[in-house]
């Protein structure tokens, strides 16, 4: 069994502001028990954003491994690979682009199941289940975008 499914998210604040929330690390702020834990960190300062770091996550009981396939934060673009042992193997692709003032973010999953319990995690991520994840990112996401950003009130 073979899965793709897409979306498109719109947020207030240009793709500069957007774009880190979808990355490994920006995950954490609002993903419940989002937890990245890095096996590999390529040499250079971006961390998990550095294309061939390799992380973990663990969500549901499961553990799921992860590649940064590519990862261009200038451009918005990011490509990820992703492989749950005994389930399921697919990509995980974003593209953050202006739309007017604010920036349109446009999500692609393509997942095949690899046995059984894959083919049961698929067929629970119906078109209908996957639009209202990715509706609850675009919602948690627009309210941080919207938090007052902290002055400080040094001279």
């Amino acid at each position: 069994m073979h899965v793709e499914r897409r979306a498109e998210l719109h947020f207030a604040a240009p793709p500069v502001a957007v774009f880190p929330y979808f990355t490994p690390d920006g995950e954490r702020a609002y993903v419940p028990g989002w937890d990245p834990r890095a096996l590999h960190l390529p040499p250079g300062p971006e961390g998990l954003q550095t294309e061939g770091a390799v992380f973990a996550t663990a969500a549901d009981g499961e553990e799921t491994f992860w590649i940064v396939l590519a990862c261009d934060p200038a451009a918005g673009r990011a490509r990820y690979g992703r492989f749950t042992p005994g389930s399921r193997l697919g990509t995980v692709e974003v593209e953050c682009d202006p739309d007017g003032t604010g920036s349109v973010v446009r999500i692609s999953y393509q997942l095949t199941a690899l046995a059984e319990a894959g083919r049961g995690a698929l067929e629970a991520m119906s078109a209908s289940a996957f639009a209202a994840t990715v509706g609850r990112w675009e919602q948690a996401i627009g309210e941080l975008i919207a938090r007052p950003v902290p002055s400080d009130n040094r001279l």
